[in-house]
């Protein structure tokens, strides 16, 4: 159902999409940060003049495929929690579609070198601990870089965001979550324009929203203290 629903907004076929979703997953356990690429016709702009001005001369563009994270322990009935962000983020040149996942997950460098999506991923096994199956994904599912300034966003027009948050809502009721928690206010403030129930919203792990955490912590925002605030709110939120 999902990739349906994500066929429906980029220019591709289900089996094409499948055979991404493979190439992610066959470099699961491979050390570093294996890239995978599409075409630029994989995503098309509903706006011409930003399709034509910023979209065709952005020296980057990234997008964040949905994707499933669960323990393999023969259990096939977990429930499901969704993560919810806002959108890929793109840093390198290259004349095709950067393709991942939602905080660069599915490398394992992210998962166990990076300092900060190593946080990331040690939030997500908080959930996967607690016999959740864990479901990462964006709001604004393309990121386009600003021909003009090299690894700074350039927002989607309206009706592209539009689109996306139509399908999101679809995409969560697909996945029938037991909670949906938002990371960032950006993603807790676009999903109130949805009649999607967010459980709980947590400030960005990144460090942008230190100021955020130091409040809510009344301590310093180590990664230490962000994971302890976290699996603390996820406890009490899931009793």
């Amino acid at each position: 159902m999902v990739c349906q629903l994500l066929c429906s907004v980029f220019q591709t076929t289900p089996e094409k999409l499948k055979a991404l979703y493979q190439k992610l997953d066959d470099s699961f356990e491979e050390d570093g940060w294996p890239l995978q690429f599409a075409p630029r016709e994989f995503f098309q702009s509903k706006n011409s003049s930003f399709q034509k001005n910023i979209y065709e001369k952005s020296p980057s563009i990234a997008i964040d495929l949905p994707s499933f994270l669960e323990w393999d322990d023969g259990n096939k009935q977990k429930p499901t929690i969704v993560l919810l962000g806002q959108d890929s983020k793109g840093n390198q040149d290259h004349e095709d579609i950067s393709i991942g996942t939602p905080y660069g997950l599915h490398h394992k460098g992210s998962r166990e070198k990076l300092t900060n999506t190593k946080l990331y991923f040690d939030m997500v096994r908080v959930l996967l601990d607690l016999g959740y199956r864990v479901y990462l994904t964006d709001i604004f599912k393309v990121w386009v870089c600003n021909p003009e300034k090299r690894y700074a966003s350039s927002h989607l027009p309206k009706k592209d965001k539009a689109s996306f948050l139509e399908i999101l809502e679809r995409e969560i009721a697909a996945v029938n979550p037991a909670a949906v928690f938002t990371w960032g206010n950006a993603s807790r403030d676009a999903i109130k324009k949805t009649y999607i129930d967010s459980t709980l919203s947590f400030p960005h792990p990144s460090g942008a929203a230190n100021g955020a955490y130091k409040k809510f912590l009344g301590k310093s925002p180590t990664n230490e203290n962000k994971l302890r605030y976290f699996k603390k709110g996820v406890q009490q939120s899931l009793m």
